[in-house]
């Protein structure tokens, strides 16, 4: 099987070069890496000039205009001439034997139009931090348990994946062009698509965690949100549409979601007319009487207490999670 990486940067200078050596250190290499530049304005181009001289199997796209997360990585995906095609954002990293193990499970499982594996976090000096794993088996899940899990959000320990070209090619690669969002709308485009996708717990990437400076992410809040109307909407809709399944799990799914983001509706980092966008954008996703009310408790000053208890019920589950994927297995 031929193997691509794709690698989608902007504005990555300090972390490229490490993110594309850590594909060159792979027991098993890749036949080409494919770097596409979204017009950067820091050294990222100069780097990657630098970078395709010495290694032969390396070719850069340099967008001619941003073209935004979505289509940049877009491009790249396209572009890429592998059976099986990775994924890595160009501030993650490889461990040696990622290519050749989730090659192996690719080739095991002809019906997985992804794999993915665990990751282990780092921050922004390299400094290693927890490891995240999904509470799930290793292996094989089907198309349709793959649309039914996606409900409660996007299913991977971290967005570093390896596609089967084939599966892309069927659900249409990224259709999606939110900024946010648009990698669960392509993992419910490929369920939908007839494939399921398998996963090993083995930690075999890096992936790097920012502390949000400036509340960047929470500003970015706006896009979150329409990433989901999106994914709910032109995705998963339509898959359980195609299937002739009872859209009440949809709903549910969406009045969840709304609700847990409602709470930015009592953020101070917003003025009105932005949080006038947001709730709008909210109702777009769900318009039930318990969304309604957990919108007007956080815009009349009760936000605090619902973030309390929302955040205690997160730290339990987190806590649970930790316990089960720690426990010593018995034969």
């Amino acid at each position: 099987m031929k193997i691509s990486v794709c690698i989608p940067t902007y504005n990555q200078a300090a972390y490229v070069g490490l993110t594309i050596r850590s594909v060159m250190v792979q027991t098993l290499l890749p036949d080409e890496i494919i770097v596409s530049d979204d017009c950067s304005t820091d050294e990222t181009w100069e780097i990657l000039e630098k970078l395709a001289t010495e290694i032969g199997i390396m070719s850069i796209i340099r967008q001619k205009s941003n073209k935004g997360l979505a289509g940049n990585t877009d491009d790249s995906l396209r572009a890429a001439t592998g059976d099986y095609i990775v994924k890595l954002d160009s501030d993650d990293a490889l461990f040696p034997d990622y290519i050749k193990t989730l090659s192996t499970l690719l080739t095991e499982h002809p019906q997985a139009g992804y794999a993915h594996a665990a990751v282990r976090e780092i921050d922004h000096n390299g400094y290693a931090g927890e490891p995240r794993r999904l509470l799930r088996g290793a292996g094989f899940v089907t198309s349709e348990n793959a649309l039914k899990w996606a409900l409660k959000g996007y299913r991977v320990a971290a967005n570093i994946l390896m596609f089967r070209r084939e599966a892309l090619e069927k659900a249409g690669y990224i259709q999606c062009r939110q900024d946010f969002a648009e990698d669960y709308f392509l993992s419910v485009c490929i369920a939908k698509a007839g494939y399921g996708n398998v996963y090993s717990p083995e930690i075999l990437s890096a992936y790097r965690v920012w502390t949000d400076q400036g509340n960047v992410r929470k500003k970015r809040k706006l896009a979150e949100i329409n990433g989901l109307n999106a994914v709910f909407n032109y995705a998963l809709t339509p898959a359980f549409e195609q299937l002739s399944w009872d859209l009440k799990p949809v709903e549910r799914a969406k009045q969840h979601f709304a609700i847990t983001h409602s709470g930015c509706l009592s953020w101070d980092v917003y003025n009105q007319e932005e949080k006038r966008d947001l709730e709008t954008a909210i109702l777009q996703l769900s318009s039930t009487p318990a969304t309604k009310f957990y919108i007007w408790s956080h815009k009349h000053g009760f936000g605090k207490v619902i973030e309390l208890y929302q955040s205690s019920s997160a730290t339990i589950k987190k806590y649970v999670k930790k316990l089960i994927l720690t426990k010593p297995r018995t034969r």
